[in-house]
């Protein structure tokens, strides 16, 4: 027999028993549009990670207090301060530059209103090594600094908060701790932040301000970061300044951790990848079901279509052709599903909007849910073809 006509038996009866192929395809449905929205969820977790930590330098080295410690006094820990980044600077040929910074809540007073808003000090480095930049106005610099001046940048969401529009929150003033405050800039969004500070919720004041105005010197822990000048050497510029703090603090330096930005990244992008592993598996489950769902149907199809077996092998039809005939039935069937599992996905697309999940739909997705649609067709249905394949004619013909 040949294909084209062994295609066309195929469709016949597909067609006159479609709602059949409908109800048969259901868990393929399911499943091509599960592993659809699982790679778009996937890839939209990725990407938002990339997106969260887009800002900051993979040369970036943190140092915070080891709150894991059970034996800190917060009181009594020594603290990091300018002088003692300037030495961690100075020793080590792989550090370019160092920053400090401070942060906690405070009372805000703006347009009258009462708040309470996170307040950052900074020196005039942390900008540059976080790359945060100025959308309006300007940022606080050495001069800043130096005065301890009351002026302020506002984190993006906290502009949009309070005024009208960001831009024109520039030159306005208002009230920290209840003394008053210029604004003097307005950065630009930067999603998640860094040492436990969100860029855009928080108010940056120059770090000897907060210091002297706004935050408690005795529960205020200063926090530093370093800027390491090759990509390549942050090992050795975390080795660098890890040996600055025993010189610094000699017994107390186990009271402080060094990270590196880069193994942030990428635990979160393992944590993100991870969690798309899990959903992959729940995926391959729902096929797995549906596959079995079409393995059955097949079964009960040859049985009901037994005679009609044994007429076609009765007429010429070879065993091959009875194979390719069930399993083409079941590979369309499968590829159906597929089909309307990618509609399906689109369908849904609207609902992971709204709940606020980030996915990314690429074609990758649905030309993999496909394929999983058909060979879990193929492998489902072979061995229901196969037992069609080796019906006899006579007693194919005789079956009641």
């Amino acid at each position: 027999m040949k294909f084209s006509e062994i295609l066309n038996i195929t469709l016949i009866n597909l067609i006159e028993n479609k709602f059949k192929v409908i109800l048969t395809s259901l868990g393929i449905i399911v499943g091509a549009a599960t592993i659809i929205m699982v790679i778009a969820i996937g890839k939209g977790g990725e990407e938002e990670v990339k997106k969260q930590f887009a800002g900051l330098s993979a040369g970036s080295i943190y140092i915070n207090v080891d709150f894991t410690n059970p034996n800190i006094d917060i009181k009594k820990i020594p603290k990091l301060d300018e002088e003692k980044m300037e030495i961690v600077l100075e020793d080590s040929k792989n550090i370019s530059n160092v920053a400090l910074n401070i942060s906690g809540s405070a009372s805000v007073k703006i347009l009258g209103k009462d708040d309470y808003e996170p307040i950052v000090g900074v020196t005039d480095e942390f900008d540059d090594i976080n790359n945060f930049k100025i959308q309006f106005g300007e940022g606080l610099n050495e001069e800043h600094q130096n005065k301890s001046e009351k002026v302020c940048v506002l984190g993006v969401n906290v502009a949009e908060k309070h005024f009208a529009n960001a831009e024109g929150a520039v030159g306005k003033k208002i009230k920290i701790s209840g003394k008053t405050y210029t604004v003097i800039g307005i950065l630009e969004r930067k999603g998640d932040g860094i040492q436990g500070i969100s860029p855009d919720q928080s108010i940056f004041i120059p770090y000897s301000t907060g210091y002297k105005y706004v935050l408690d010197k005795k529960y205020t822990i200063p926090q530093g970061i370093a800027l390491v000048k090759d990509i390549n050497k942050v090992e050795d510029g975390m080795r660098d300044v890890k040996d600055s703090l025993d010189y610094i603090f000699d017994d107390e330096a186990s009271n402080y951790m060094v990270e590196d930005a880069g193994s942030k990244i990428e635990a979160a992008l393992a944590s993100a990848k991870t969690m798309n592993i899990l959903l992959m598996s729940v995926a391959t489950i729902v096929f797995i079901v549906g596959g079995i769902g079409i393995m059955n149907v097949l079964f009960v199809t040859v049985k009901e279509r037994t005679k009609e077996i044994g007429i076609l092998k009765a007429l010429g039809s070879s065993s091959r052709d009875i194979l390719i005939q069930f399993l083409l039935e079941s590979v369309l069937i499968s590829s159906v599903g597929g089909i309307l599992g990618i509609v399906l996905s689109y369908l849904l697309m609207p609902l992971t909007k709204y709940l606020g999940v980030p996915v990314l739909f690429t074609i990758d997705g649905k030309i993999i849910a496909l394929l999983f649609a058909m060979i879990t067709g193929t492998v489902f249905g072979f061995y229901p073809a196969y037992q069609a394949s080796k019906l006899k004619p006579v007693e194919a013909l005789s079956y009641e």
